[in-house]
């Protein structure tokens, strides 16, 4: 498939999002571990910030931006129109929680709604490619665990950044230990992608060019596309780089969605520094945005069967 890039800035910055809103939710449930001035002052408003940013940038995925608000129409049988329900109901979520930390104390309830929210939109988000079936690569339980295990590392990042901004020059002795939980989500994401992308190198069509095109034989080899030039489906059904770009652009992702950051983490757990996880999210968030692209680049459309050649 074609990546779009208002798609993957999407994905990645309600992701982070949803991961900040999931521990300072998960945190704060038992009591109130988080001061409420850090929480209504930085936590949540970046965190809707992120939101908002991904909802703008999504409007620049649609042919018709101001027919968005039919998307959420079919809502009973599409993932689509549930992530389109999902997103703003977050973030009236999140207001609402803000306005509720100042004038006084969150409910627990509020917490756990908030909670759940977040997981919802993940599973909204995630189905909407599980659900295609001819595409093997996403037809997986592993699209929606790597989109929490990432959201959830990127928030994790983003909350001990923050945390360590708020409270400077006085840096609090716990963060070894949100250090620690971040570098094992991204063990964790780390050992998924390599299994995903070993299941995906073994993976065959379920069809080949004979039942793709209708003539029956086994030894048939396609020539031509059949047209003089190019056409929607050879735009959008095929990323259009070359093997050694991707295995460039892998490498990358390892590099600096994973790797890179798990050895400034390890690094931080002994010697905390502000500039050091702001790296460490900076880092991991351009190769998220690498792993993102990759997500849609490996996705195999059946139509490619036929659509083989331009000429």
């Amino acid at each position: 498939m074609r990546p779009q890039f208002s798609i993957i800035f999407f994905t990645t910055l309600a992701g982070m999002a949803q991961g900040l809103l999931f521990f300072v939710a998960l945190l704060n449930i038992e009591g109130p571990v988080l001061s409420t001035p850090f929480l209504s002052m930085l936590a949540l408003p970046v965190s809707f910030i992120l939101l908002s940013l991904g909802l703008v940038a999504s409007f620049f995925h649609l042919g018709h931006p101001e027919r968005a608000w039919r998307a959420a129409m079919m809502w009973r049988t599409s993932w689509l129109s549930r992530e389109v329900i999902a997103l703003p109901a977050v973030m009236v979520i999140t207001a609402i929680t803000f306005f509720f930390l100042i004038s006084g104390i969150v409910p627990t309830w509020l917490w756990v709604v908030l909670l759940i929210s977040t997981l919802i939109l993940w599973i909204c988000t995630a189905k909407i490619y599980q659900c295609i079936r001819f595409i093997q690569e996403w037809s997986h339980p592993s699209t929606l665990s790597n989109f929490v295990l990432l959201g959830l590392s990127s928030g994790g990042l983003l909350l001990e950044l923050l945390l360590m901004l708020w409270n400077k020059p006085n840096i609090p002795l716990g963060m070894s230990l949100i250090s620690g939980a971040n570098f094992i989500l991204l063990f964790l994401a780390l050992n998924l992608k390599l299994w995903t992308w070993r299941r995906n190198q073994k993976l065959k069509p379920k069809s080949n060019l004979a039942s793709a095109t209708g003539i029956k034989g086994d030894n048939i080899r396609q020539t031509s596309m059949g047209f003089m030039g190019g056409s929607f489906n050879t735009r959008e059904f095929f990323h259009h780089q070359t093997d050694r770009v991707i295995g460039n652009i892998r490498k990358i992702i390892l590099l600096m969605t994973y790797v890179g950051p798990m050895i400034l983490l390890a690094i931080s757990m002994s010697s905390s520094s502000i500039a050091l996880i702001a790296i460490t999210l900076l880092i991991h968030y351009m190769g998220l945005l690498a792993e993102r692209w990759m997500f849609f680049a490996e996705a195999n459309h059946p139509q490619n069967l036929y659509y083989q050649r331009v000429s």
